[in-house]
């Protein structure tokens, strides 16, 4: 459905039209209505999947007034302008808000993108906003597992262990990824991150996850998680069994 709101945000200059779905309101400048289609039946079958991922669609929260909302920019250089984040990303979300940020042009715009930026919110709405007990790590891993054309894997991940350049946990819960201008170390954040996650819904099962995402929930405490879930005793344990399943 297609309407023209007068509304201006991000001090951009022309309105934004919006394109209506069950689930989102898909604000954009100059898309045309194929690519709008395309973008809404997407966006809505990762709805779906993600829900059912987590765990979370015994609940429909994404619904008329609160349906999620999504800015497509025209191109990079509008939505860096805009946003004034660094120019590898493709993408953000604001969790409290439901609002998601892209630009049209960016590589894997519906395989990768706009999974993830959904992710992050689905998962913070599960989890809790205002949760400290979820670091970082745990937040992209969950996002980048939605995307559909990973280039991360085993083997190289494994390589950069057995040579000792691997980011240990503790060091990964504490990285400022946002202020990271080392594009390397980005990707290897994001590639430890992606695996851990992967491991823990590989190798216990998808059911074991959603209890351990509800636990984080309810007790704000990753390791207390982690113990009681998985029995695993404490991080460097969790780290330990995670490095043996890469190396196998």
């Amino acid at each position: 459905m297609l309407l023209v709101l007068p509304l201006i945000v991000f001090a951009q200059n022309q309105p934004w039209k919006v394109f209506k779905s069950t689930h989102f309101l898909i604000f954009y400048k100059n898309a045309n209505e194929s690519i709008l289609n395309e973008f809404s039946q997407r966006a809505e079958e990762n709805y779906s999947k993600i829900t059912d991922d987590l765990g979370f669609n015994r609940f429909d929260f994404w619904t008329w007034d609160n349906r999620a909302k999504i800015y497509l920019f025209d191109n990079q250089k509008d939505y860096i302008d805009a946003t004034d984040d660094p120019d590898w990303t493709a993408g953000r979300a604001q969790f409290s808000n439901k609002q998601i940020q892209t630009f049209i042009t960016t590589r894997g715009f519906l395989d990768n993108v706009l999974p993830h930026e959904m992710a992050h919110i689905i998962f913070r709405e599960m989890v809790g906003f205002n949760n400290s007990g979820i670091p970082l790590w745990l937040e992209e891993g969950v996002a980048t597992y939605q995307e559909q054309n990973s280039s991360f894997n085993n083997t190289n991940l494994a390589n950069i262990i057995k040579q000792g350049n691997f980011i240990d946990l503790d060091s990964l819960s504490r990285l400022d990824i946002s202020s990271q201008k080392d594009q390397e170390k980005v990707e290897l954040f994001y590639a430890e991150s992606y695996s851990l996650v992967r491991y823990l819904i590989a190798v216990y099962g998808k059911d074991k996850f959603v209890f351990f995402c509800q636990n984080l929930r309810d007790k704000r405490n990753i390791t207390r998680a982690l113990v009681l879930v998985y029995s695993f005793k404490d991080l460097q344990d969790f780290e330990n069994s995670w490095k043996e399943y890469i190396l196998k």
